[in-house]
């Protein structure tokens, strides 16, 4: 009886692993596109199968894994010896470089899909100045982008990004720059006077010095002016001010844990008064935390830690997260606020905790 069993196990195996690869085969399961134009419009390539099985199969599904590819077939049955085709279309438009997309065919009588494949390579086209240089900021000056996020500047050192610009006009301009919110930590180069149809940078830079004191959020904000008028844009850029990682021993270095990333105040009632509740950050590393700044983007939120706090290695603290209802003004949509926690952790600098409630 044992010997039975065994060789129905055995025979079940065999069937299921029979039915691992399907009778529908391929005469080619990759097409090759070649070199193609980016604005030469969409190209179609054909794929022929033919049943090579004793029994029909049913095409259940195609799909594809990029949205600049797309199939052309009909959910059919394939008859014993019966040849199978569809069509793919590949859209190279904003798309240039190297093709490798793939495809997949689910048929009946398989437990794997088929995988085919297209290749080739897309020729990059020209692009127009407005491409190239989506923002109009008026008077002809056109520009890449209007916001830059830097990421974490720490003490000491300097991060540098680019804006590029063109004249889009047959006279020079002149450039100047209006102000609206300065961190002090942002510089700005730029040229004074554009020549007709002359590209170049905008140069902005943070710094920090080695015994800066500022952590957390630089935000900064300005408008250029364009032959004395103001752009039709403003140019945002923010960064985090963190400390100086370089001479900190990975293996000895803190490490901030905190409970809770989301804070959830459920129903709350505008007129009552303020809730609370709380999280605890646990240093999990071998030298002390500092937790430099903790920063909420909303004034209905706030944290009972306001100033600089350290915590021991292994060691936590409790922070209270105080929500004042009546600051959440009259808004019918759920709100949502975070805050922002600056610590010395070299791995995490910044981690964030999201605070949400519903107001009635």
């Amino acid at each position: 009886m044992l010997y039975i069993c065994i060789a129905l196990v055995v025979l079940s195996l065999f069937k299921v692993s029979a039915q691992e690869s399907s009778k529908l085969t391929f005469l080619n399961t990759t097409y090759d596109y070649g070199h193609i134009k980016e604005d030469g419009g969409a190209k179609v390539c054909i794929f022929e199968a033919i049943n090579k099985g004793e029994t029909e199969i049913f095409i259940e599904s195609i799909t594809t894994t990029c949205g600049c590819t797309s199939t052309l077939y009909q959910q059919r049955v394939v008859a014993p010896n019966e040849m199978f085709s569809f069509e793919v279309s590949f859209d190279p438009m904003n798309r240039p470089g190297r093709i490798d997309k793939s495809i997949f065919v689910k048929t009946s009588d398989a437990n794997t899909e088929i995988k085919l494949r297209i290749t080739g390579f897309v020729q990059e086209r020209e692009k127009s100045i407005d491409e190239l240089y989506p923002f109009d900021m008026g008077g002809g000056l056109r520009l890449r982008s209007n916001f830059h996020a830097f990421g974490y500047v720490e003490h000491g050192k300097e991060c540098v990004e680019h804006i590029g610009y063109v004249n889009n006009t047959e006279h020079s301009i002149n450039i100047g720059i209006s102000h609206i919110e300065q961190s002090g930590a942002l510089s700005i180069t730029y040229p004074t006077s554009i020549a007709a149809h002359a590209t170049g940078d905008i140069v902005l830079r943070y710094a920090l010095s080695e015994d800066s004191k500022r952590y957390g959020t630089l935000n900064d904000k300005f408008y250029l002016i364009i032959d004395g008028k103001i752009s039709h844009y403003a140019i945002s850029t923010d960064a985090i001010a963190t400390d100086n990682f370089d001479s900190t021993d990975d293996i000895s270095a803190p490490c901030a844990d905190i409970s809770k990333k989301i804070i959830k105040f459920g129903e709350v009632n505008r007129s009552k008064q303020r809730a609370k509740q709380s999280v605890v950050v646990t240093n999990r590393g071998e030298s002390p935390l500092v937790i430099r700044c903790i920063e909420s983007s909303s004034k209905a939120v706030e944290c009972s830690i306001t100033q600089q706090i350290s915590i021991a290695p292994q060691q936590s603290i409790e922070l209270s997260i105080i929500l004042h209802p009546e600051l959440i003004g009259d808004e019918e949509y759920p709100f949502a606020s975070r805050l922002r926690v600056v610590t010395n952790d070299p791995l995490r600098p910044l981690q964030t905790i999201r605070v949400n409630a519903l107001p009635n």
